[in-house]
């Protein structure tokens, strides 16, 4: 089976390096510099003191008789916008897998003329050193969901994968992704403007408060899932990941733009129109939104 992954990225490399064992991938990336790398030395990932290196194709642009039967598409969402010509080269008929943050991006994917779409929260734990080597910091998961169409060829990707990368089938995609985005909410703003590692939003008292208070105005726009995720489980996650930089983390400390806006800036578009209060999400907002806008040089 062929696989295009387009981004990379920690999570791009990261499923790349994993998948590349048993399928034939191509990874898919904007500079000559990194494909070149990719090819002479493949995709190296750290793990828990081993290393594994996996020979992968790479390529900087489509080529319009490059075919792929299972396309994921592994950019921050802020990118996805400027993908929609290289994808129609994946054919509408083959399955495109997505796996950003938030939910901003939902409606666009759904406008895409493919007819199989699926959305991916990947739960790992990852961190790029160089253009072809990750570490794999966090064991978990990635989570995958029918947005649309049917599985196709990724029924085999999961079979195959169920030692080395476990995917997990959800039924629902909307609350599958919604129990990311909570994640998210509660750890990477936080993150990314205290400069700590996840561990340490629950190992202090005043970061910890701050979190259940933003969980609490997260439930004032989704009540319903009250019933699908927990605050606790934000805790746990947070312990089970303590070492672990947030991607929101790693994009300040490298002047990057993050992906605020797909995290909370649709979230506050939501509590607006619905009339709801929540100032502890504001302000994280805009304390982000203005230490990204120094990091990019004003």
């Amino acid at each position: 089976m062929r696989i295009g992954i387009i981004g990379g990225g920690a999570v791009g490399l990261l499923i790349a390096g994993y998948l590349g064992q048993s399928f034939d991938v191509t990874l898919i990336v904007r500079r000559e510099s990194q494909a070149r790398s990719l090819i002479n030395k493949g995709v190296t990932i750290h793990k828990k003191g081993s290393t594994i290196n996996t020979r992968v194709r790479a390529v900087n642009q489509i080529e319009t008789d490059h075919e792929f039967d299972l396309g994921i598409v592994a950019v921050k969402g802020y990118d996805l916008f400027s993908l929609e010509e290289t994808l129609v080269h994946f054919g509408a008929e083959r399955p495109l897998m997505f796996v950003q943050n938030g939910i901003g991006h939902i409606e666009w994917v759904k406008s895409l003329p493919h007819k199989h779409l699926i959305a991916g929260s990947v739960e790992h734990g990852a961190m790029k050193e160089n253009d072809n080597t990750v570490h794999h910091l966090g064991e978990a998961g990635t989570n995958i969901a029918l947005i649309r169409g049917n599985w196709g060829v990724m029924e085999e990707v999961v079979s195959q994968s169920v030692l080395s990368f476990p995917f997990s089938i959800q039924p629902d995609f909307g609350n599958m992704l919604l129990t990311k985005l909570f994640v998210n909410v509660c750890i990477n703003p936080l993150t990314a403007l205290t400069g700590v590692t996840n561990g340490k939003l629950v190992e202090n008292q005043y970061f910890h408060h701050l979190q259940r208070d933003v969980f609490g105005e997260l439930m004032l726009l989704f009540p319903h899932m009250e019933e699908v995720i927990s605050f606790d489980k934000i805790a746990d996650i947070c312990r089970n990941t303590y070492l672990n930089k947030s991607s929101m983390l790693k994009d300040i400390e490298s002047g990057r733009e993050t992906e605020i806006e797909s995290i909370l800036g649709v979230l506050l578009d939501k509590a607006e129109e619905e009339h709801h209060f929540v100032p502890n999400m504001n302000v994280l907002y805009r304390l982000v939104k203005g230490i990204e806008r120094e990091g990019l040089g004003g």
